[in-house]
């Protein structure tokens, strides 16, 4: 099941970003590689819960990796709008990786963090921190920031039908950010139109009112 899901994947991404979006080779790679690492975090999350730390400890450097050889990754100048270092474009897209791990991984410690306070008990794992971490470094903070939103809805799916059957409060939350994330990628411009939205409107609110 794993490699067939994996060949279908593979052929679904290379035609949304080569066929249909005319992308670079490059990345289409480089989603490539990201969806090996959720694969099988995936499917040893789903077994073992947890998030093997060996896809963590390659994903995040081959995230920065691909951000500087292939700065079309990010589209640094839309994601990061008008902020710019030394106007190089390889090094806005390496901030924006960065930019995309820190946040990944913050939104998850931040309702990790949250959940403990509220449960008394650990709510979200370190592991998913770190995937969420490296899955913000290939595709930046805001797709990100939608992915995070999304993922909950996923997990709906698969907990009601556990808390009801198994009475189990231990859910791997791992493959409904795989998912989230793959569903993010091939959708990314609708997403980010989404978010681009929010941005404009809280913008608006702010300016809105007086300091």
């Amino acid at each position: 099941m794993v490699e067939l899901l994996t060949g279908y994947v593979f052929a679904h991404v290379c035609y949304i970003f080569l066929q249909n979006r005319h992308e670079s080779l490059c990345v289409s790679i480089g989603y490539l590689v990201l969806c090996c690492a959720l694969i099988v975090s995936t499917f040893v999350d789903l077994e073992l819960f947890i998030i093997p730390d060996e896809v963590i400890i390659a994903g995040i450097p081959l995230a920065l990796i691909f951000s500087v050889v292939c700065p079309d990754l990010h589209n640094a100048h839309h994601t990061l709008r008008s902020f710019s270092l030394l106007n190089i474009c390889r090094l806005n897209s390496l901030t924006a990786s960065l930019i995309g791990v820190f946040i990944g991984g913050g939104l998850i410690f931040l309702c990790g963090v949250l959940g403990k306070l509220l449960l008394k008990r650990d709510a979200m794992g370190f592991g998913d921190v770190k995937l969420m971490g490296m899955i913000g470094g290939f595709v930046g903070w805001k797709l990100a920031v939608a992915i995070f939103f999304i993922a909950p809805f996923f997990g709906l799916f698969m907990a009601i039908p556990v808390l009801i059957f198994k009475k189990s409060h231990l859910i791997p939350y791992g493959p409904f950010l795989s998912l989230a994330t793959l569903v993010c990628i091939l959708t990314q411009d609708y997403f980010l139109r989404l978010i681009n939205s929010y941005i404009q409107f809280f913008a608006f609110l702010i300016k809105g009112f007086p300091i």
